[in-house]
């Protein structure tokens, strides 16, 4: 038994994972195949555009292309034809397309594919036709895979799942608590390599008519088109790079590897998804100085059905911008002001959305100030605006002067929204839930859902949910002026973080474009920070003992990823109402509007004493 529990055969483990996962890598790597997208295909009218994919060295891979109507309606105006070398000659000598004997022929939209182990060198061609007066849109999804390429990243996964056991036996406390939940992560990305063959999931039609789970696949629509071409000498912000609308730093960062084998960009959003559990964990501890308590909410963010399908598993983009933006709040506690609001400039340069928690962070750090003027708390704010601004300007510079109206269009212009998507009740899953979807979908009167429409595209319930917000947060007077600093401190951030926690739902909601369940994941690290509602600003002290109620983070990340798309909002809503009944700030929201409209105005001493903290 002693030589069991001994450190060297836990150590023997852990190299032994290691070579296994380096004797699969090197395997793996050394013929890794190809998988990729060709998004999009722009036909122009009464034209035909033709892609050849000539591969060398291709005998005995195996081969499997999807061609994809990207507006899945179908029209007798397009067609799509996958042709052989000599079947593109016949073409090419005047032999109509319908009569070449193609690998796929679609006449009339839709899509279909076509699969095979190659006996010669890959060369195709596909076709595709368009009599409209408008341009069309197709795409195609191929992989090209050598008969070792499963096998030996099976070995490699295998190595690397028994380094990430062989440490958790070897470290201890909330080290092997983020282990166990990282294997448990580790899994549905090896499963999800597995589905890269494919462009869809073909998931039974019971997740779209009963259940709305959303699990896009913009990895292969969107990621394996983007990098590639990134690699082949695009710039971020050209046609080549079609409906890439995310600021620079994520295109450059996912890329870094490139895209083969296929699941290397996935890699680097995994890795910001689980990085971020441990600023979770390391938040909590900071404030709490208690282990177990810090472990609960670390477990609670890496296992939440959010966090589990949409970071671990499906990789969609959010992932970076949530770990930035989590590492500024996590430096503001160790005192690191700069490198805080620079953290979140590199965050909104991943992700535009990161710019709604500037006016926290900015409070946050001028509240801390508590022995400056309010002329001095100003000059504070602007410096702060001043580096935030300062960083993003730096950074999309080479991008302004290059292409600066494809820059701004992108960046900004795309992700307003339109009037129309707000009036029009869509089913389709690929368009976003916006807060008027509910009551087009119960056919409400024409007049009301105009006037929602009409709110929502002019940001006033984004506005009115600011003004909540902020100016919330910005009269909060801590309770512990007088008390301890640190007690202090740890106030005014618990309150930044839970009013952070209604501005990702606030903005979800009522974003104009509309959302989607994935841009959750802003969401949950600052729902696993606010896991225990009985003490959601981590003011008790006394030792923490898991208790029924904790469940409850689990039970509404549940509802909300189970919950059809066009009803889960009401349960989002419902959260915020209970947090802000339970913390009491309802109350004093509530009080101050009445004093100020009811009572003459607000009191300006009391004004003078908030900003003079």
């Amino acid at each position: 038994m002693k030589l069991i529990n001994s450190s060297s055969v836990k150590k023997g483990i852990i190299l032994v994972g290691v070579l296994i996962t380096l004797v699969g890598l090197t395997l793996h790597l050394s013929v890794p195949g190809t998988t990729r997208s060709g998004y999009p295909m722009n036909v122009p009218p009464m034209d035909v555009a033709v892609e050849n994919l000539s591969i060398p060295n291709s005998i005995g891979y195996g081969f499997g292309i999807e061609l994809i109507d990207i507006t899945q309606i179908g029209s007798n105006e397009s067609s799509a034809y996958l042709l052989t070398a000599d079947q593109y000659n016949d073409y090419q000598s005047g032999i109509p397309l319908n009569e070449t004997s193609a690998l796929i022929s679609l006449e009339n939209g839709g899509r279909d594919s076509f699969e095979t182990i190659l006996t010669e060198d890959l060369n195709i061609y596909l076709v595709f036709t368009n009599e409209k007066n408008d341009t069309i849109f197709w795409q195609y999804y191929y992989y090209l895979l050598p008969a070792s390429y499963y096998p030996t990243f099976t070995l490699a996964f295998s190595g690397s799942f028994i380094t990430i056991l062989g440490f958790a036996w070897y470290f201890s406390g909330w080290k092997r608590w983020f282990l166990v939940a990282l294997g448990i992560q580790s899994i549905l990305f090896l499963v999800r390599v597995f589905t890269l063959s494919t462009y869809s999931f073909n998931l039974p039609s019971v997740f779209w008519d009963l259940i709305h789970i959303e699990l896009y696949n913009d990895y292969q629509f969107f990621y394996l088109s983007w990098i590639p071409r990134l690699w082949e000498g695009a710039w971020a912000y050209s046609s080549e790079l079609a409906g890439y609308l995310y600021p620079p730093l994520w295109i450059y960062t996912v890329g870094l590897f490139g895209s083969t084998p296929s699941w290397l960009p996935g890699l680097v959003l995994f890795a910001f998804n689980a990085a971020t559990g441990i600023l979770v964990y390391k938040t909590v501890f900071r404030i709490t100085n208690d282990e177990v308590r810090a472990t609960f909410a670390l477990m609670f963010y890496m296992l939440n059905p959010l966090t589990l399908f949409y970071g671990a598993f499906m990789w969609l983009n959010p992932t970076p911008y949530v770990f930035f933006t989590m590492l500024s709040f996590y430096l503001v506690l160790i005192e690191k002001e700069e490198f805080s609001i620079a953290s979140l400039a590199i965050a909104t340069l991943y992700k535009q959305l990161a710019v709604v928690f500037f006016p926290i962070l900015v409070i946050l750090l001028v509240k801390l100030k508590t022995n400056l003027s309010l002329k001095n708390k100003f000059v504070l704010f602007l410096k702060h605006t001043t580096v935030y601004s300062g960083i993003i300007g730096l950074v999309s510079l080479p991008f302004l002067i290059v292409s600066p109206e494809a820059y701004l269009n992108q960046m900004i212009l795309s992700n307003t929204g339109s009037y129309w998507r707000l009036v029009t009740f869509t089913p389709a899953p690929s368009i976003p839930v916006h807060a008027n979807s509910f009551f087009l979908w119960l056919n409400f009167p024409r007049w009301f859902t105009d006037i929602i429409a009409v709110l929502i595209i002019n940001y006033v319930f984004l506005i009115l949910c600011g003004i909540l917000v902020y100016g919330g947060y910005a009269l909060y007077k801590s309770r512990y002026e007088n008390i301890v600093e640190k007690e202090k401190i740890a106030d005014l951030f618990m309150k930044a973080i839970f009013w952070s926690f209604i501005v990702v739902i606030s903005v979800q909601m009522f974003y104009p474009r509309g959302s989607y369940k994935f841009y959750l994941l802003a969401l949950t690290p600052f729902a696993a920070l606010l896991f225990d509602y009985k003490n959601l600003d981590l003011s008790m002290k006394t030792e923490f003992q898991f208790s029924k109620h904790h469940i409850f983070l689990l039970l509404m990340t549940w509802a909300v990823f189970l919950c059809y798309r066009f009803v889960y909002f009401w349960l989002l809503g419902l959260w915020v109402v209970f947090y802000l009944v339970l913390t009491g700030e309802l109350s004093r929201i509530k009080n101050g509007i009445f004093r100020f409209f009811i009572g003459g105005g607000t009191d300006t001493t009391e004004l003078e004493d908030i900003y003079s903290e």
